[in-house]
């Protein structure tokens, strides 16, 4: 649910810039993956009536698979690949056996990993007492190694400003268990506004203090007051943790528009950072930018939220929305590893949405063996525009076919502002579409991808709202701001998402996992997920 909270090594790559993108390579010959029908993975004993949304799904080392979400944080897995579904620990489920602190209120924001030795780590944001840092609100951390039958939890960030938006990421080094995993939580806090990261290794027991991730000038300028967190992956060879955000152009723009509280900033530049030792330093690149917020058509890639996956020869990958030649699309780039000085060389971002998709949000990126990548979007058919001073004339709510780029905070019933360079309010009656974009040749020169329709249904009808707590009564967040995938240990996918009912008074966790067709781990057939 980002952004809905209240209140090192320097050099930088080379960067690609989204001027140079190519077009769609879409192959439509190309075997594509199947999937099972969606199942209910939320417990509809909790909370019937009231909205659910913002999953996260991962895949434990003995095959079972997770899904979180909140209405505060509640957990549900599978061993019969959503057939039928297990609810352990109820409603609120991080709020108990906690450490460190103690737990005042569930704030939402879940998030998932898992090691290749047992554990599996859910996390999400609580409001928290008790601590000499560890107050407001702040990530705490539960593992468990029984399907969360028993389990434990510790306050992780030990940041004296809030936290917002925690992604997680876990590896185990050869010769290691469970209990020495490496655990990386990366955020945005609201004091500096900046990424920090926090480190456990011993398998989230403990958290040591936050890492600075912004470290050089470049990346701290355009940073500053304004950062979207894009998540948190570990190079599956070596342990190298990176971490991704994208950030606003500059300082003046960024605190024109409200800092972090409004997201009204352009988000126009996307930096990936790693360290290879262990979370004690980071070396920044910027993986790419768009136009600046100064730029008669700014980019912006706050449709919200970038991702970073890396494959298993260490290869990057990270994957966004933004709006260029007229659209809002769905874009992904690759960098081979981080070189001997930690910098990233990512290639021209690539169009992944298809035709059919004119306004491309919520992009999220899983990888497999060298070049194997899927990437869900949620795709609508009606092209949105950006908020510009033209566009609020010509596009004044008058065609309730049309975005609308009229609405403000002065409005009964407020609305987030449209910032310039920020998107208009799609009609009622726009619908949302999942997609599952799959490449097998993602790392090469020249990749091709086939696109897969998760389900006949539109998962959401109306607008999307993306400007996080500045989102106010007459804005549409009822499906909050992400969705999630993930691959099983056959390279087949799974995917975790919010489906609204068309008349919007309802929304569950839909979930569907790989049926067959090609998977993303070279040389192996992907087993039925049901089998």
């Amino acid at each position: 649910m980002g952004r809905r909270l209240l209140p090192l090594g320097i050099g930088i790559a080379a960067a690609a810039t989204l001027a140079a993108v190519a077009g769609p390579s879409v192959a439509s010959t190309t075997a594509r993956p199947t999937f099972h029908t969606p199942s209910r993975a939320d417990d509809p004993r909790i909370g019937t009536g009231t909205y659910v949304n913002e999953p996260a799904t991962v895949v434990g080392a003995d095959g079972t698979r997770y899904v979180a979400y909140q209405r505060d944080s509640q957990l549900s897995y599978t061993r019969t690949g959503g057939r039928t579904w297990d609810h352990p620990g109820g409603a609120d489920i991080l709020s108990r056996n906690v450490s460190g602190c103690t737990s005042l209120s569930d704030v939402g924001d879940v998030e998932l990993a898992a090691d290749n030795k047992g554990g599996v780590y859910l996390t999400d944001l609580q409001v928290t007492a008790g601590a000499e840092v560890d107050n407001g609100i702040q990530p705490i951390v539960g593992k468990s190694m029984d399907g969360f039958r028993h389990y434990s939890g510790t306050c992780a960030a030990h940041q004296p400003a809030s936290v917002d938006r925690e992604w997680m990421a876990a590896y185990v080094g050869p010769g290691k268990t469970s209990a020495q995993a490496d655990v990386y939580l990366s955020y945005h806090d609201f004091g500096p506004n900046f990424i920090s990261v926090n480190a456990s290794h011993d398998g989230g027991k403990t958290f040591g203090l936050p890492v600075p991730v912004v470290d050089n000038p470049a990346a701290v300028n355009a940073s500053g007051c304004d950062t979207v967190p894009a998540g948190t992956a570990v190079d599956p060879r070596n342990g190298w943790v990176y971490v991704a955000w994208t950030s606003g152009d500059n300082p003046g723009s960024n605190a024109a528009t409200g800092c972090n509280y409004t997201q009204g900033t352009v988000f126009n530049k996307f930096w990936v950072a790693v360290s290879k030792d262990g979370g004690r330093t980071f070396t920044t690149s910027l993986a790419t930018q768009g136009p600046p917020s100064t730029a008669t058509a700014p980019d912006d890639m706050s449709e919200i939220f970038g991702s970073i996956a890396v494959d298993r020869s260490g290869g990057v990958y990270i994957s966004f929305p933004a709006f260029l030649r007229g659209e809002y699309d769905a874009f992904y780039a690759y960098s081979p590893p981080a070189g001997t000085a930690g910098a990233l060389h990512f290639r021209s971002p690539v169009k992944i949405n298809t035709t059919a998709s004119k306004t491309a949000y919520f992009t999220r990126i899983t990888a497999g063996t060298k070049g194997r990548i899927a990437v869900i979007y949620l795709g609508s058919p009606v092209r949105n525009v950006e908020a510009t001073a033209q566009n609020k004339l010509t596009y004044d709510g008058s065609d309730p076919t049309t975005p609308n780029c009229t609405p403000e905070v002065s409005d009964p019933g407020g609305h987030g502002a449209r910032f310039l360079g920020k998107p208009c309010q799609l009609p009622a009656t726009a619908k949302w579409y999942l997609y599952l974009a799959q490449s097998l040749n993602a790392a090469g020169s020249a990749p091709t991808f086939t696109t897969t329709t998760m389900r006949t249904a539109a998962v959401h009808t109306g607008d999307i709202c993306t400007l996080g707590i500045f989102c106010l009564g007459n804005d549409n967040r009822d499906i909050a701001d992400t969705n999630d995938v993930k691959i099983d240990r056959t390279g087949g996918a799974q995917v975790a998402y919010t489906y609204e009912t068309p008349d919007g008074k309802h929304t569950e966790i839909d979930f569907q996992c790989q049926q067959g067709g090609p998977g993303l781990i070279a040389g192996v057939t992907v087993k039925d997920c049901q089998g």
